[in-house]
């Protein structure tokens, strides 16, 4: 496993060498300070990473012990405020220093939107290089944001015992998966649980499903800019597989009514068979649902033969640096930190969860579920969610996965209307279009 991190990290290194522009040239000389500096820290995390919030508090005391000058206030976020509330900020450019995003267009919008600066240029290559799933934020041949922690997007929580209980075993083709849900919904038992009430969950299975049938994310740029269509058949399929899995009864008859977490509490309790959660939260869920001997962490079941079916998507969560910051030497600095051996050690140690640094060292990784979790990781696909406009996602993704389960909609009229959603969105913002082509290359 350690080497397949090294590997992911070799990729990832000459992925950031082949770009173009200055993302390998000498980091911008800037003194640091000797005065009273104080760093705002805007962050998201505790929510999908249980135990971050004590790390980042014993973090920010031991960066500060090293420089009694500096005082970083770190402040959490919630899940429904991280956007809107940057995106207040950046209007009046005040507020946080440090910022959390998203991997992939998530980052680079506020790329795009000169709202914080590249990472690269106060970061050195050769540091660079070590963080995990850097190209998802490298744009022109800069690294706009620092990935902070691996978020494998998202596994498949299998509860053994509860397959067994009613004669079933473990799925690895969608067609088996289909069975086992016929199976358990003819006995009233839920197969996975989940919520889409507030529209997040959509855009997991837009990626988990959508990803099967591709052969790169740049198949999703391109028909974002309209050189492919999103109702194409290696775009749409997806649609008729969610539209398959609401007719096979997978679902908990009340996915419409729930919000994205709040399902998750039934897979833990027995009442449905699996459950689809965060990568980070993972572990957590395993063991609340009683250890790795009853439960199995996987990628959703194939029904594709492309080169991403059966596989999970892998991104970072990662932190940038504003554009208004008075001090963005120290900001990079205060992720660098956060790059140490011990800070790496003791976010693990606090989270469970898999810091986005090939200098990890993953022998101390001893439950077999994390070790799938992290091996899944590594070997995954891109995560598709990261490379659409986040507009699209919201508008076209979210509402359509909504109706699709609903039942009040078909997988065709979901594909069409994505890609009329696509296509008002290449009219309405050339920008975007822009951005999105020189991403491309």
């Amino acid at each position: 496993m350690k080497k397949a991190v090294t590997a992911l990290a070799l990729a990832t290194t000459l992925a950031l060498t082949a770009c173009s522009g200055t993302a390998g040239s000498a980091p911008a000389a800037a003194k640091f300070p000797t005065g009273k500096v104080t760093l705002t820290m805007w962050w998201w995390g505790d929510q999908e990473a249980p135990g971050a919030q004590k790390f980042v508090d014993a973090a920010v005391s031991a960066y500060e012990a090293k420089h009694p000058n500096i005082t970083i206030d770190a402040v959490l976020q919630t899940t429904d405020g991280l956007v809107p509330s940057f995106q207040t900020a950046a209007a009046s450019k005040t507020g946080p220093d440090l910022e959390y995003f998203w991997g992939g267009t998530n980052a680079l919008t506020p790329a795009w939107n000169k709202q914080i600066v590249p990472v690269s240029d106060y970061l050195s290559k050769s540091e660079l290089a070590h963080y995990l799933n850097a190209t998802e934020e490298t744009y022109d041949g800069k690294v706009w944001t620092a990935p902070w922690y691996v978020q494998p997007s998202f596994p498949l929580l299998v509860r053994k015992d509860v397959l067994a209980k009613y004669g079933q075993t473990i799925p690895t083709t969608w067609d088996q998966l289909m069975s086992v849900c016929d199976a358990l919904s003819s006995k009233g038992v839920t197969t996975i649980a989940g919520g889409v009430k507030d529209g997040w969950f959509g855009g997991w299975l837009y990626s988990i499903l959508g990803s099967q049938d591709l052969s790169s994310q740049k198949d999703v740029i391109a028909a974002s800019v309209g050189k492919q269509s999103f109702t194409s058949a290696k775009h749409a399929e997806w649609w008729n597989r969610l539209a398959e899995s609401k007719q096979h009864g997978c679902w908990n008859n009340d996915i419409n009514s729930l919000e994205l977490y709040q399902a998750q509490q039934r897979f833990v309790d027995g009442s449905a068979a699996m459950t689809i959660t965060a990568g980070t939260d993972a572990p957590n869920f395993v063991q609340k649902a009683g250890g790795d001997s009853k439960v199995e962490v996987m990628g959703m079941p194939s029904w594709s033969k492309g080169p991403y079916a059966g596989k999970l998507g892998s991104t970072s969560q990662t932190l940038g640096i504003t554009s208004w910051s008075k001090y963005p030497q120290v900001g990079a600095d205060f992720i660098r930190f956060l790059h140490t051996t011990p800070e790496l050690n003791a976010f693990y140690a606090a989270t469970g969860a898999m810091p986005a640094d090939d200098r990890f060292d993953t022998s101390q990784v001893t439950s077999p579920s994390k070790k799938a979790l992290f091996d899944l990781a590594v070997k995954g696909s891109p995560y598709l969610e990261n490379y659409i406009p986040p507009q699209l996602d919201s508008d076209a993704v979210f509402k359509n996965v909504q109706l699709v389960l609903q039942g009040s909609e078909n997988a065709k009229a979901a594909a069409a209307d994505m890609e009329a959603t696509a296509k008002r969105l290449r009219t309405t913002d050339r920008t975007l279009v822009k951005n999105f082509t020189v991403w491309a290359r």
